[in-house]
C-alpha cells in the first residue's frame, strides 16, 4: 500500500485490523481547550459516538480520528477546517 506524506487535515490511509483505514490527524499545538471541546462535539453529532463510524486516538501533540469510509474522513477535514 502507497501512503503520502502526512499533511494537517489530509486523510491517510492506514492499516487498522478494526477496519478504520483513513486517518484525519489534528496538531494540539496553539489551540484552546474551547477549540477542541467544540470540535470533539462537532464530531460526535455529525458521526455518533465513538466505535460506529470512527474510532479516536488522543496523543501528546496530537489527536487522530480514523474512520471506516473516504467520505467520512473527508467530511471530517471539511467539518474541522474552519478551527483549525
Amino acid at each position: 500500500m502507497q501512503v503520502k506524506k502526512y499533511k494537517n487535515f489530509e486523510p491517510k490511509t492506514v492499516a487498522n485490523s478494526d477496519g478504520f483505514f483513513h486517518r484525519v490527524r489534528l496538531q494540539w499545538k496553539g489551540q484552546s481547550n474551547y477549540l477542541w471541546n467544540e470540535a470533539c462535539a462537532d464530531i460526535v453529532e455529525v458521526f455518533g459516538l465513538p466505535g460506529d463510524r470512527f474510532i479516536s486516538s488522543p496523543q501528546v501533540e496530537y489527536m487522530d480520528f480514523f474512520f471506516k469510509s473516504t467520505r467520512d474522513a473527508e467530511l471530517c477535514k471539511i467539518l474541522l477546517s474552519d478551527k483549525f
